[in-house]
């Protein structure tokens, strides 16, 4: 019997949405989303294709978050999984390459380029992170690969909020960046701390 998946819209994603409606932007600003949903569609048929069950499927305002039924994982079938988003938004780039120039599809264009070279980042908690730790764990201890990752981790991260600093500085208000860096920051640190 197929188990069931829970898809849940949490209130900030409503929210979001909702204000933009009101507000009446362009359609071409919800390209981003389409993006980052694609990201995640990538993680999700693989996950499929790999006999991964998934438990559910939460909307967020700038993604998607998927949580799969606890079970045995190899490392090759998460490395295709945390491999298939960053797939997909290459994917992505080369149609937007393809197709009749125009805004809409160089700002698609550009969404996923954006996608693209944030998860590839080594950082745990990102594809690149993910990635990376599981190809360490094929040749190396867990110990081991839980210190390189942390180092990795926190290397990748001062170096990309010194540009989200940089570009908050320069542009005078585009503090994206910065804000990525503090949430990716806390992230690792609270996992650290329940560990």
């Amino acid at each position: 019997m197929a188990s069931k998946i829970s898809v849940k819209f949490v209130i900030p994603t409503l929210v979001f949405f909702a204000i933009l409606l009101l507000v009446g932007v362009d359609v071409t600003y919800y390209l981003p989303f389409v993006a980052a949903l694609l990201h995640e569609m990538g993680h999700l048929f693989v996950m499929l294709i790999c006999g991964q069950k998934v438990k559910q499927i939460t909307i967020l305002p700038f993604g998607i978050d998927i949580k799969k039924v606890p079970g045995v994982s190899s490392y090759k079938t998460d490395i295709a999984v945390s491999s298939a988003g960053i797939a997909v938004n290459a994917l992505m780039i080369f149609l937007c390459t393809i197709l009749p120039k125009s805004m809409a599809v160089d700002f698609f264009m550009q969404s996923n380029i954006v996608l693209l070279a944030v998860n590839v980042l080594p950082i745990k908690s990102l594809d690149g992170g993910q990635i990376l730790e599981k190809i360490l764990l094929l040749i190396m201890s867990p110990y081991s690969v839980e210190k390189i990752m942390a180092s990795c981790s926190m290397v990748c991260l001062i170096m990309v909020g010194s540009v989200a600093i940089w570009v908050l500085f320069y542009s005078g208000y585009n503090f994206t960046l910065l804000f990525m860096c503090m949430y990716l920051f806390t992230g690792l640190f609270l996992k650290k701390e329940k560990a």
